[in-house]
Parts: structure tokens; C-alpha cells; sequence
């Protein structure tokens, strides 16, 4: 039996997004080959550990729960990071893990760090000749250019995004200019750093599953219809009143396009083991532009990544299976 501890929770503002994920995660855990472990991070930055660990975060019952340090990760053959957000996603954890010596599931510290910070990686990007929309990101120090460099420069509407941020927390469609600027400080309210995209017209978001170290398999796009102008964080997980398409209608040689610049991206930032990459398509115009890597995409019920690993034959129980797998390879 491999031990495996699932670590979730966290300081990030994804906290109760990374504690759904974990719960999928650990019911589709292949018990005949994992001893699974549970480590709760608080948003504190405490480590618990424990039966109880969900019920823990959640409502706060210690009863079947214990407070450790985190030497209890040298304690497991491998860990599971289900860490959404600024200090799981950013290589924070990753490179804790790195120190201890102990493997992990998914992206390295770079890739996370790369691909967790949305201006330097469309950097990247840009240099690698991925399209992508038109974009500027400022901090809090150079505010002032910045808005007025992103009003010169950027047409309208604009999204408003923090840089180091996801499952669509502090972002903001701008259709005009007098909103801009309170967008801007609702963004900077999650990160120090802000990153203003040039809107463009999508007929279709679309969303591929990354899975591998060096022979990557790549699944077919799916694509999702927001029940708002763009895909919310309460459309994401409350209301959910997107329409998904699985796999997207979409012409083959656009797909094969996809594949192709997903394939490119992951190499660029140096994923290892998983990401999701999305998308923007534009059907009139027949154009596909990167919008973001994700390296711990959403593992709930209704995320997109196990939908779209489905696709490729893998059972959600398979997917993490897999995952673990590659995380004990030597590269």
C-alpha cells in the first residue's frame, strides 16, 4: 500500500473550492492500492490532521482531528495537493515538498509559480507565439500608468483579473471607462498585482485536460456555454447554470490547433503530471486564443477536468490512480 495524504484547505480565497475538490478526490481514491491520509490546511496556515479534517474545516469540530507540523509529510510515500489558489497552486507547497523530499502530484514549483501569475506567463506566451488577447498587468506602486496605459492601449471591454488568482474570484467584465478604475481596486483587494485583457469576441470558451510528464495525452476540448457574460465563480460552483458540451462541436482542424498550442503551453511553463488550459474561440472569425493554464484545475464532481479525462478513458477512480503514478516517476 502506497501512503498518500490528500492536503487541502489552505489561505487562499479558493479555500472552500480546494475542500469540494479534496472531498471528490478522496472518495475516488483506489483504496486497494492507497492508504489515504487527511491534511487540513487552515486559512491560518495550520496543519491538522485526521478522520475528521473535513468536518473540521467546514464547521470547526476538533473531535477527530490532531494539530501537526509539517514534518507529518515526510511521514507518506506521496502527497496530493488539492490546493487552489495563492500557497498551493503557486509552488509555495511545492517547493516545502521539494525541501522534505517528498514526491508530490502535479506541476513543480516553477511551472506552478509560471503558471499561477497570468502576466508572466502570457510573457511567455507571447515569446513562445501563442495567441492570446492583447493585455497589460500593473501593481499597486504603478497603478496610476498602468490605468492610464491600459485605456490607451486596450480596447473595450476589458477583464479586470488579479494576477495570482482563480475559480473566477475578483474578476470584472468592463464595458466602459468610468467602471474600470473600482474594478481595478476590487482585483487588487485579492493580489497585489492586477492584469487588465483586451476582450474579444468568443463564440465559445473551450477547456482541454493535460496528463503526463513526457508523453502527454491531451483530451478533446470541451466547451462551456456561461450562464452570464462570463463563467463566475457562482456559476462555477452555486448556481451552475452553464451548459456544457462534452466534447465541444467544434471542426476537427480546430481541435487539432488546440491540442497543438496546449501541448505548447504545458512545455513552456514545464508542466508536469496535470493541467487544464483554456481556451477562447472565436467561430466567425474561425480563431483560438490561450486564455489560462490552470496546474490544479477544479477535481469536484462538476469540474471540467475529470469530464474531460473521461473522454480519454479514464474513470475519475483511474484519473487519480494515474496521477499518483506519475508523481512517483523518476524523471
Amino acid at each position: 500500500m502506497i501512503k498518500t495524504a490528500i492536503v487541502f484547505g489552505g489561505k487562499s480565497p479558493e479555500h472552500p473550492i480546494s475542500i469540494l475538490s479534496a472531498k471528490a478526490v478522496y472518495k475516488n481514491i483506489d483504496r486497494e492500492k492507497f492508504d489515504v491520509s487527511l491534511i487540513a490546511i487552515t486559512k491560518n496556515g495550520d496543519f491538522f490532521s485526521g478522520e475528521g479534517a473535513f468536518e473540521f474545516l467546514e464547521n470547526g469540530d476538533k473531535s477527530k482531528v490532531k494539530q501537526v507540523d509539517c514534518g507529518i509529510f515526510k511521514l507518506f510515500d506521496v502527497i496530493f495537493p488539492v490546493l487552489h489558489g495563492p500557497y498551493g497552486e503557486d509552488g509555495t507547497i511545492q517547493g516545502m515538498l521539494d525541501f522534505l523530499g517528498v514526491p508530490y502530484v502535479g506541476c513543480g514549483v516553477e511551472a506552478s509559480a509560471i503558471a499561477m501569475h497570468k502576466g508572466i506567463s502570457r510573457d511567455l506566451f507571447k515569446i513562445a507565439q501563442i495567441p492570446q488577447p492583447e493585455y497589460i498587468y500593473l501593481t499597486k506602486k504603478e497603478k496610476e500608468q498602468g490605468l492610464k496605459d491600459a485605456l490607451e492601449k486596450l480596447n473595450f471591454p476589458l477583464f479586470v483579473k488579479p494576477c495570482r488568482g482563480g475559480s473566477s474570484i475578483g474578476i470584472t467584465k468592463v464595458k466602459h471607462a468610468e467602471k474600470f478604475k473600482d474594478a481595478v481596486e476590487l482585483a487588487f483587494q485579492y493580489d497585489s498585482e492586477v492584469i487588465v485583457e483586451e476582450g474579444i469576441s468568443v463564440t465559445k470558451e473551450l477547456e482541454v485536460a493535460v496528463l503526463g510528464n513526457h508523453n502527454l495525452i491531451i483530451s478533446p476540448p470541451g466547451a462551456l456555454i456561461p450562464g452570464d457574460e462570463f463563467y463566475t465563480y457562482e456559476d462555477k460552483y452555486v448556481e451552475t447554470k452553464t451548459k456544457f458540451s462534452i466534447p465541444a462541436k467544434i471542426p476537427k482542424e480546430v481541435e487539432i490547433k488546440i491540442k497543438s498550442y496546449a501541448e505548447k503551453a504545458f512545455k513552456v511553463v514545464k508542466g508536469k503530471g496535470m493541467a487544464r488550459i483554456d481556451f477562447l474561440y472565436d467561430e466567425n472569425e474561425n480563431k483560438v486564443f490561450l486564455n489560462e493554464i490552470n496546474t490544479i484545475p477544479g477535481f469536484t464532481e462538476i469540474s471540467m477536468y475529470p469530464k474531460l479525462m473521461a473522454l480519454c478513458g479514464f474513470t475519475f477512480k483511474k484519473l487519480t490512480t494515474k496521477l499518483i503514478e506519475l508523481a512517483l516517476e523518476n524523471d
